[in-house]
């Protein structure tokens, strides 16, 4: 068995160091971007407004980051966030190399019966935003692929308003092609400040 060697393009990888700092200055941008990207979500006007469940803002913002999201490196911001067992209120921005970003809003349990009824009356704004619904049962996958997602514009209010109500989370995304670098951080907060809306207004 040969499985060690290395292919010609694998050999061009190996021997080639630049690259590694290359991903390295990519990733630490990243996490500025998202350092930057909370301190706005932070100072948003519907930030100081929402009702947040306790504590959520008290856990403050936290920033990880992996290599293997299937195989791939990434970057995620949470913030706000509240994770326990009974509750999970999280809004997570995350970047997958090679792929794009994505910010999420996460609601499970107690909290997400606490705002169910607001999300089942917002159908219109979160069609216009936008944004997709989760409809798998594995809460913590996060891409857009293998039909993870369907756009909350595609569903007839009635068949929003039963999806809402079933289950016991609900995960609300968009994702942002990478060529939107420069901009993302602002159609982030925005998208965020639309949840945060639909959900108060509720």
């Amino acid at each position: 068995m040969k499985n060690f060697l290395l292919t010609p393009e694998e050999q061009q990888v190996a021997f080639d160091a630049a690259w590694i700092y290359r991903k390295n200055s990519v990733i630490q941008k990243v996490m500025e971007l998202l350092g930057q990207l909370q301190q706005q979500l932070a100072a948003h006007a519907v930030t100081g407004m929402f009702s947040f469940p306790e504590r959520c803002l008290q856990q403050g913002a936290k920033i990880s980051k992996g290599e293997r999201y299937k195989e791939l490196p990434y970057v995620i911001l949470d913030y706000p966030r509240h994770f326990e067992r009974e509750a999970v209120f999280a809004f997570r921005t995350m970047f997958w190399w090679g792929h794009y970003f994505s910010c999420t809003l996460h609601l499970a349990g107690t909290a997400k019966a606490r705002y169910a009824p607001a999300l089942a009356a917002g159908h219109a704004q979160l069609a216009a935003a936008g944004l997709q619904v989760y409809r798998q049962e594995d809460p913590w996958q996060h891409d857009f692929e293998n039909g993870n997602y369907t756009p909350v514009a595609a569903l007839a209010p009635q068949e929003w308003i039963a999806l809402v109500e079933q289950g016991s989370f609900i995960k609300l995304a968009r994702p942002f092609a990478l060529e939107m670098w420069e901009k993302v951080i602002p159609e982030v907060v925005a998208c965020y400040a639309t949840l945060l809306r639909v959900l108060q207004t509720g």
